[in-house]
């Protein structure tokens, strides 16, 4: 996921702004169309991955004879950038799209199951969790390119030092605690604590099933399972096994990385570029199993086709070239994305060259369910950041967190 969910620092954005200056310019999206030249929007963090995404567009020229030019912005601005777009009616054809938000664009976004009948696509060749994804009400907004569960990644060298053996996929919320308070004895704290919306979701979806999103897409903002799974991670801070919480989400990243924690959640999308950050030798695992066995929640991204496109064909046909098995090999070849195609798959596990990483990421996918959007999500994500943040770290607990965020959204 590009995305994807990783904030990239104010410098990088303000150099990414002045890099896509040049490919953001121009006449709008609506006045450039023609059945061999589209747009296409994307989120890029800077030349380099400007430079990557652009081999995709000349796969689409090569192959579709379409001219597909990237109109950009820096992930963090994108939404923004694509909501002005689409009420001032000047959308790019392909649109690239986050499951966690496709709930939020159903209106601007032309549903893709009469065009992939039409054009008999496959839609078996991709992984099951990724497509489920990208379909809000049961219709598919997307083609994914990537997708991915929550993990955990972790320090082997700390674990090394302190004597602990390495958590195993499939291991539990006992064993966790337990690798814990060894870890302390040692003077290392063991989990980067979070309050960003899909990890902290998915650790406590593994911890006891609680969810604030149902398997349908509903709010569930006062389920008191969740509430409960706020104070058992409020439990590890007060024991020392975590972090306080911090409204920053690269935090925990970035502290992991220094070596001032052993572990951290993160996807698959992260691993090959964390790889080649740190400087120890590192491990992933699956999130610690409680009472309703071994899961986690998956997300991941992918390209649908805005309704203001004059030419949905040529769209939809670019949009199948650029998650083609071809596409989706390379991008995983440079580890870029965890493809949303299983065929595609293979090239991501080599090119990651990490001991135990396709074991671990094909148990996890294995118990595995996509986060579904929800029009409230971006809401519900900034309450977390203001509530949970204060339940995680001891203030409040988390049945008052999670009344106060349900007023918040109009849901008690």
């Amino acid at each position: 996921m590009q995305r994807r969910r990783i904030i990239a620092g104010l410098a990088a954005a303000a150099a990414a702004a002045l890099v896509l200056s040049g490919c953001s310019s121009g006449s709008s999206a609506g006045g450039s169309q023609s059945k061999d030249a589209l747009t296409w929007s994307m989120w890029i963090a800077g030349k380099e991955d400007k430079a990557a995404w652009q081999k995709v567009a000349d796969t689409v020229k090569s192959e579709d004879g379409i001219t597909l030019t990237i109109q950009g912005a820096p992930f963090e601005n994108y939404f923004t950038k694509l909501s002005t777009q689409l009420s001032a009616g000047s959308a790019q054809c392909v649109v690239s799209m986050q499951s966690l938000r496709a709930a939020n664009y159903t209106e601007s976004l032309l549903p893709l199951d009469d065009l992939a009948k039409k054009d008999g696509t496959d839609l078996s060749a991709f992984d099951s969790t990724a497509l489920d994804g990208m379909k809000v009400d049961g219709k598919l907004y997307g083609l994914p390119y990537d997708t991915g569960p929550i993990m955990m990644f972790y320090n082997r060298d700390l674990f090394k030092q302190a004597g602990v053996a390495e958590p195993q996929p499939g291991w539990t919320v006992d064993d966790f605690e337990a690798a814990g308070a060894a870890l302390k004895a040692k003077g290392i704290t063991e989990y980067g604590s979070t309050v960003a919306d899909l990890n902290l979701e998915s650790m406590i979806y593994g911890y006891n099933g609680g969810r604030v999103i149902t398997s349908s897409g509903k709010l569930d903002a006062t389920n008191a399972k969740f509430a409960d799974g706020l104070d058992w991670m409020a439990s590890l801070v007060k024991k020392g096994y975590a972090t306080q919480a911090s409204s920053d989400s690269s935090t925990p990243g970035n502290d992991f990385a220094a070596g001032k924690v052993a572990m951290y959640t993160d996807g698959p999308w992260s691993l090959i570029s964390q790889k080649a950050k740190v400087k120890f030798d590192l491990g992933v695992t699956t999130l610690p199993a409680g009472t309703s066995g071994p899961s986690t929640f998956a997300a991941g991204s992918g390209f649908g086709v805005s309704k203001q496109c004059k030419y949905p064909e040529q769209a939809f046909k670019a949009v199948q070239t650029m998650t083609s098995e071809k596409v989706l090999t390379s991008l995983a070849e440079q580890g870029r994305a965890f493809p949303g195609r299983t065929a595609a798959q293979a090239a991501w596990y080599s090119s990651a060259g990490i001991e135990g990483a396709e074991p671990a990421l094909k148990a996890a996918l294995a118990k595995s369910s996509p986060l579904l959007g929800n029009k409230q999500s971006d809401q519900l994500s900034q309450l977390f950041t203001q509530y949970a943040l204060q339940a995680v770290n001891g203030q409040t607990s988390g049945k008052e967190t999670m009344s106060s965020i349900a007023g918040q959204l109009g849901t008690q």
